[in-house]
């Protein structure tokens, strides 16, 4: 996908410099896009994810039980939840302020702006959610206190020390706790598709989804989640049978 999205912009240069009359010929001109595999999507139904939260066991995975929760209801991204604060959520209005999105590199953490500019949103929480992030909140306070660590509300929401946590300790989580049970574990990444899948269950129509996900285009949300609706042609060929 990406060497085919370079070849769309190297194709625009050279239409330009023949416009220019730098060159006569484009060299793209006859170049095929690479063919795309698409691997089949992997996510977990409501009654798959609380049989996953409830192989959480002990009061000290608690960080767990609230991180993939968050995730499942809200379909943020993994790197966006890693750089929420306490100030980013607001409950009067229900709502989490997605804004920036952290990263690691060589140990060291990157705060920066989202991936597009549609990323930067308003994603609605229900009730349950946001008093199990109250929940949280006390018990992180608890922690950073026998720490000797400063809390505030621009700490980490979902910090348990002073440096924020990483990526890759959410993404053995999953394979750890499903290791427990018989549950097939799913990616981190394969969450925020759960979420999707989700949404679409309620009846969800792709703006709303597209808005929730923070995509940049509708034709995105169509074409990542486009062949988990429900086929809408053999809805319109059973109504058929309603004038015969």
């Amino acid at each position: 996908k990406t060497i085919n999205n370079i070849m769309i912009i190297l194709n625009k240069l050279f239409e330009t410099a023949i416009l220019e009359n730098v060159i006569k010929i484009n060299p793209c001109t006859n170049v095929k896009n690479l063919p795309l595999s698409k691997k089949q999507m992997k996510f977990w139904t409501p009654d798959q994810f609380r049989t996953f939260i409830h192989l959480i066991e002990t009061e000290e995975e608690f960080i767990f039980k609230v991180f993939y929760t968050t995730s499942y209801l809200t379909g943020m991204r993994c790197g966006e939840m890693l750089a929420l604060d306490w100030t980013d959520l607001d409950k009067f209005r229900k709502e989490i302020n997605v804004h920036k999105s952290l990263s690691f590199n060589k140990g060291e953490y990157k705060i920066t702006t989202p991936k597009t500019k549609n990323s930067i949103r308003r994603v609605s929480v229900n009730s349950k959610l946001i008093d199990l992030l109250d929940q949280w909140k006390e018990k992180q306070r608890e922690i950073f206190h026998k720490l000797n660590i400063k809390h505030s509300d621009k700490t980490f929401m979902f910090g348990y020390r002073e440096l924020p946590p990483s990526k890759d300790r959410f993404s053995r989580g999953i394979r750890r706790i499903c290791s427990r049970g018989s549950l097939e574990p799913i990616r981190l990444h394969d969450l925020r598709h759960s979420h999707v899948a989700l949404l679409i269950h309620q009846g969800e129509d792709y703006a709303t989804i597209k808005e929730r996900l923070g995509h940049a285009s509708i034709k995105t949300t169509i074409d990542v989640y486009g062949h988990l609706f429900p086929n809408k042609q053999r809805e319109t060929a059973d109504r058929l049978d309603d004038l015969l």
